[in-house]
């Protein structure tokens, strides 16, 4: 049976001879591994259609098992991402955390949404110049949006512990709470970060607002160090 697929692709790995194991994201089906039969060859087709940080409709053959790819067609080629080092550095950073939390066949097109939404953010950013910490102000939206949508919503309205609103200072975020302890409650957890004042207002909101404004903020080092570090114990608690 022949499917097809609107899909970003994540990643490729050389198998056997002259074929490749290609995992993509697809709006129809998630997360998804599909082969190319001799993508490796010289006068194979397929192969420029299928690179990562790819947009593509792709057809794939599959009756049991592994489907394999019969033809792809790129719809977005992000040029101007991959002329940049600082923006792929970034991306392949992205995906590989991508590809270790989101599961293999669950399906979620508003996945697929805020993925492609960040690729085309992180695309305009890269004919900017100066544009590092705008890079990174938008990676973070994006992880924090993602582990919202699989459900991993931290909670930065209110104290994990005891319900009550938060405090301006002296909050600690907890990973295995999923969100921010008070001052008062802090204690009880003995894996904790402290976070800013400036670091829980902005995930407030990454979480409210659309990715292609958050490039627009103005955030201070400390402060994207600290969401870093807050993002990275959030995803290996995971």
């Amino acid at each position: 049976m022949d499917y097809k697929y609107n899909a970003i692709i994540l990643e490729k790995r050389d198998v056997g001879e002259a074929d490749r194991l290609y995992t993509f994201y697809a709006k129809e089906s998630g997360r998804t591994k599909a082969l190319g039969k001799g993508v490796r060859r010289p006068n194979a087709k397929l192969a420029g259609n299928l690179e990562p940080i790819t947009q593509a409709e792709i057809f794939i053959a599959k009756s049991r098992g592994l489907g394999k790819i019969t033809g792809a067609i790129a719809v977005e080629n992000f040029s101007n991402i991959k002329l940049d080092i600082e923006a792929l550095e970034k991306i392949s950073a992205v995906f590989k955390i991508f590809n270790k939390i989101v599961g293999e066949q669950e399906q979620d097109e508003n996945i697929f949404v805020i993925l492609l939404g960040f690729l085309q953010g992180m695309e305009k950013l890269s004919r900017e110049k100066n544009n590092a910490g705008k890079m990174d102000i938008l990676v973070l939206g994006f992880l924090f949006k993602l582990l919202s949508e699989m459900g991993y919503r931290l909670e930065v309205e209110k104290c994990v512990h005891c319900g009550r609103k938060l405090e301006p200072l002296d909050n600690y975020f907890s990973p295995a709470k999923g969100g921010v302890l008070c001052k008062d409650c802090h204690k009880l957890e003995s894996k904790r970060i402290k976070m800013s004042p400036e670091a829980i207002k902005l995930v407030r909101i990454f979480l409210k607002n659309k990715l292609e404004n958050l490039a627009k903020l103005q955030v201070a080092q400390k402060d994207v160090n600290n969401l870093k570090l807050i993002v990275q114990e959030a995803v290996n608690w995971l």
